[in-house]
């Protein structure tokens, strides 16, 4: 069996830029491409192409399992290393595999690799995911010249800024401690969106009312535990603010068909459910049993469910491309978070000509241009 999926232009541009690099250094690389560009036909067609062994890992179950269904197309040896999948194989020439499962168990890898990929590569570096440079330097020694090539649609953290330190169109990022040394392909939403890949975007200004949390800027990073009860105390001071909220959200998607509302504490989202109505809205935060999130996600994946609130989950490797209404609800200054909620709903479906996005928290972010600080 032979590759049967058809890259588009800028994938195979990516996948050639990979190659061009990976033939004169070992320095650790960066592909940035836009949530729905495709980057797991990307991994795929490296993977594929890769002489040696390779290893794919991911921070979540749902993106290991998106890159590994795509990479079956190929008809290449392939395994799963996952705890939360139900699987640990380790033996296949190429792996997909979650980073908690494969850095707690890497005496079952004592095979060398040829190239790392890591899906959404941003987390690299982040302090309780120490987890990758263990992996790395364990690969390394099984291969001092292993190639590591990080792709993501977010190259840049909150506080620490760039995670690369050159860009291949001449820009030298301030980055001294950045892992990775060069983004060497990028592309733009807008370019995206121009060509007809990603659905418009409109930032709908439906300012009815505004929560102000202005108060709080310290502790809004998005990538760490907010402090829910003071954010619970500053919603409490408004107690109209989240009903007319949801209410302007009922209006204005009456003729939408999901509508994914991100909140800002637990308590804060039950507000927000009891304002919809209970027979078409689901609630998801992380203290959901997963066997009953999957339910959830697969009810209002088949649109049996319309509105799904959530709380800081859902923002990474979960795909409802019927999505058509994003209302955002819960503050951060994290650029990376705030393109993480919006990106994803982004992807085309028969019938779907734009996403609203509704932004209740003031962020005011560029969707196209964000200002990286």
């Amino acid at each position: 069996m032979t590759q049967t999926f058809q890259l588009r232009d800028y994938q195979i541009q990516a996948v050639d830029a990979c190659l061009a690099h990976f033939r004169h250094t070992n320095d650790p690389a960066v592909i940035v491409l836009p949530t729905g560009a495709g980057k797991s036909l990307v991994i795929a067609e490296l993977s594929r192409l890769a002489k040696g062994r390779v290893v794919c890992l991911a921070h979540v179950k749902e993106l290991v399992e998106q890159n590994h269904a795509k990479f079956i197309a190929t008809g290449t040896s392939e395994g799963i290393f996952s705890a939360g999948l139900g699987q640990k194989n380790s033996t296949e020439k190429t792996t997909f595999a979650s980073i908690q499962s494969l850095s707690a168990n890497l005496s079952d890898f004592n095979a060398p690799a040829s190239l790392i990929i890591i899906d959404e590569c941003h987390r690299v570096g982040i302090e309780d995911e120490g987890q990758y440079l263990k992996t790395i330097e364990h690969f390394r020694t099984l291969n001092p010249q292993v190639k590591i090539l990080g792709l993501t649609a977010t190259p840049y953290r909150l506080g620490s800024g760039w995670i690369y330190q050159h860009h291949y169109h001449g820009y030298t990022r301030h980055c001294p401690e950045g892992f990775f040394k060069k983004c060497i392909f990028e592309l733009p939403l807008q370019h995206m969106v121009k060509k007809g890949y990603l659905t418009p975007p409109i930032h709908y200004d439906a300012a009815i009312a505004h929560y102000d949390f202005s108060l709080l800027t310290e502790s809004l990073d998005g990538e760490q535990n907010t402090d829910d009860i003071a954010l619970n105390e500053l919603i409490h001071k408004y107690p109209r603010v989240t009903q007319a909220v949801t209410e302007q959200i009922l209006q204005l998607s009456t003729d939408r068909q999901g509508v994914m509302i991100f909140a800002a504490t637990i308590d804060h989202a039950k507000e927000i459910v009891g304002y919809l109505p209970a027979d078409k809205t689901a609630l998801v935060t992380g203290k959901t049993k997963l066997k009953q999130r999957d339910t959830l996600i697969s009810a209002f994946k088949a649109k049996e469910i319309k509105f799904l609130v959530n709380v800081s989950v859902l923002t990474t490797g979960f795909d409802a491309p019927h999505v058509d209404v994003i209302a955002i609800l819960r503050p951060t200054q994290s650029i990376s978070l705030f393109q993480q909620i919006v990106y994803p709903w982004l992807r085309l479906i028969p019938g779907k000509t734009d996403c609203l996005v509704f932004d209740y928290t003031n962020n005011h972010y560029n969707i196209f241009q964000p200002e990286i600080g």
